[in-house]
């Protein structure tokens, strides 16, 4: 906890208490609302008396802990926008006596941490630049800069802060609603590093009453985020084991193997092998037209028995009929079994002795239908839905990460939707 300190109102005589450290300059009245200039004899500045304040959850000599750190609020401002006179947020000075100062930035319900720092790179920014780098991350800016003005002040600051102060900002958003803000008043620039906090979180930590709490509704994204954080590795690991798994799928699709593969004009009989019995058989059938495709049967036997047969009038497998046969306007059909592994006989019997043209038949094993695969395909990529529609806007394309509306791909997140493109490709080059 921090030293308190205590003086008298010069204005009303109401006794305060000082919690921020050597640093603070001056003291609003928590009674009279007279500001105080703590190095000047303890001079009134100005007065905010006739401010409307809003109501918010936070009060001064409030404490509690960020990240493990304890803080006490000991001064609060509320700002309005230049430009829309009813958007108002509120920002509470924290005072740490190992840490310093920093902010609790509450707007409607939404609540920040924010301090200051000092190892940005000021000398090479400019008001024009839409994107920052920053400890590694990338950040692009939101929207433009804008305006906000001084509405009110209570407690102690580490500056005069006067009503109608304004302060020009630039927000520049990045990766898991982390922003870096950058101000400028009076001549001077300040650059903080803002984060967002979870509410119910912080208004345990401070002790706020349940009735005063207000905790906004996530939004899809923002949910995700959450669960992400809190399931930590667990589910990186299961996207990746469900990746891996559809890779798997997917490479066996385009990797299969021939068993069989023949140009037949006449009544034949070819025996093949079936070596697995992971994933289908794929029989397919092509014809120079309708008519010749209508001119044959296949037939598979094993051990001397049939197990299928197709042609123009039905299709059957192991006495089943498996549904309608190829369309009188069909030049090819595709055939999907699952056939035990060992030794059978392609019979094929020419229907129509006048024809005169061959088809062509091929017996692949070890595919996968991507009728099957899409699923897990989409269930996937639902998992990235929120990154793309977030980062959608394309701005531009750097070595190591794409920067897109607002935010920036991390590399693993730029190669996880590269690798899912990859696979819608796969998919539509099959067909199947």
């Amino acid at each position: 906890m921090s030293q308190v300190y205590s003086i008298k109102c010069p204005n009303c005589a109401g006794p305060l208490e000082l919690l921020g450290g050597g640093r603070i300059q001056t003291v609003t009245c928590t009674y009279c609302k007279s500001v105080i200039d703590l190095n000047r004899k303890f001079k009134v500045l100005s007065n905010f008396k006739d401010t409307v304040v809003p109501t918010v959850p936070f009060e001064i000599g409030m404490s509690g802990k960020i990240d493990g750190v304890e803080w006490t609020i000991i001064g609060w401002i509320v700002y309005r926008s230049k430009d829309d006179a009813s958007e108002k947020w509120s920002e509470f000075l924290l005072f740490s006596p190992l840490y310093g100062y920093g902010w609790l930035v509450y707007e409607a319900g939404a609540i920040s941490f924010s301090k200051r720092v000092r190892d940005f790179n000021l000398q090479n920014w400019e008001r024009e630049d839409t994107t920052i780098f920053y400890r590694e991350g990338h950040y692009l800016l939101d929207d433009e800069s804008y305006f906000s003005l001084i509405d009110f002040v209570q407690g102690e600051l580490t500056w005069v802060a006067k009503r109608d102060d304004k302060i020009r900002c630039w927000d520049y958003k990045g990766a898991s609603r982390q922003v870096v803000n950058i101000e400028q008043s009076k001549g001077e620039t300040e650059v903080y590093y803002t984060k967002r906090l979870k509410e119910l979180e912080v208004y345990e930590s401070f002790g706020v009453e349940s009735e005063k709490q207000i905790i906004p509704k996530r939004s899809f994204a923002e949910g995700i985020d959450d669960e992400m954080e809190d399931g930590g590795k667990g589910y990186l690991y299961g996207i990746i084991f469900i990746a891996l798994i559809l890779l798997g799928l997917i490479i066996s699709s385009v990797t299969s193997d021939r068993v069989l593969h023949k140009h037949i004009s006449n009544d034949s009989e070819y025996p093949f092998k079936v070596n697995t019995t992971a994933f289908l058989n794929q029989i397919t059938i092509s014809a120079p037209s309708s008519s010749i495709l209508d001119s044959y049967r296949l037939e598979i036997y094993k051990d001397k028995k049939e197990i299928f047969h197709i042609d123009k009038k039905d299709v059957h497998f192991s006495k089943q009929i498996l549904g309608k046969t190829w369309s009188h306007t069909a030049i090819g059909a595709n055939i999907y079994l699952n056939l035990e592994s060992g030794g059978y006989i392609l019979k094929v019997k020419k229907l129509d002795k006048m024809a005169t043209k061959s088809i062509e038949v091929t017996i692949e094993e070890r595919i996968v239908r991507t009728s099957y695969t899409f699923p897990l395909f989409i269930a996937t990529i639902i998992f990235l839905i929120y990154i793309m529609f977030r980062k959608i806007k394309l701005r531009y394309l750097i070595p190591f990460g794409l920067m897109a509306g607002g935010v920036i791909f991390s590399i693993s997140e730029f190669v996880s939707i590269g690798f899912f493109l990859l696979v819608f490709i796969l998919i539509f080059m099959r067909g199947d």
